[in-house]
Order: structure tokens, then sequence, then C-alpha cells
């Protein structure tokens, strides 16, 4: 088994989060990261004529929208966006994201496996 650098420093990376205690900021990143790009494919889908966007009258899709909608990805990944928001931002983003999810109602996840 051959180790390339590339791994070796992920895991520094990822023993240095632990012990310093960051693991929770790490993974709260990660979760925006993927709030971030799940809400970009949505509008993608929406764009398409796949799926039906929920309204942003919804103060939660609003927030969501809005952020995402924010991210270049052509120029920095996702993961990246999210460490660049301000605290409060990403808060909002974290704490909207369950609501924006379930304003898409149970019909978008059988529709999108058809």
């Amino acid at each position: 088994m051959t180790v390339n650098a590339r791994d070796s420093n992920a895991l520094a990376r990822a023993i240095a989060e632990l012990a310093e205690g960051c693991l929770d900021d790490r993974i709260r990143l990660e979760q925006a990261a993927r709030v971030i790009v799940t809400a970009r494919r949505a509008a993608r889908l929406a764009d398409a004529g796949a799926i039906a966007l929920p309204s942003v009258t919804d103060p939660a899709v609003q927030a969501v929208t809005e952020i995402a909608r924010h991210w270049d990805e052509a120029a920095v990944t996702a993961l990246e966006y999210a460490e660049a928001l301000p605290v409060a931002a990403l808060e909002r983003l974290l704490r909207a994201a369950p609501s924006w999810a379930a304003a898409f109602g149970p019909a978008v996840a059988p529709r999108l496996a058809a």
C-alpha cells in the first residue's frame, strides 16, 4: 500500500482538528457545504423543469436560496465558500436547512428517484 502526500496531508489536518477540538466546527462547515450544493442542484433541476422549487416567501427557503445563489462554484469549492461565510450567515443557513428541505414536500424524493 502506498501513501501519497495528499492522503498524508488530509490525515494530518484531521488529526490536528481532533486534537484542537475543532471537529464540531468542521462538521458544521461540511453540513453547510452540503446544503449549498443541494440547493444549487435543486435550482438546476427546477430550471430544467424537473421539480418545482418551494416559494421564497418562506423565510427558510429565502435564506438557503440567497446564500447558495452567491456561491461561485467555478472559483471555490462549496466547503471553501462555507468557510468564508460570516458566522451569522453560516448559522442562518444551518438553521434554515431543515425547513427549506421540508418545504419541498414528500412528492419530490419519489419523483426524483423515478
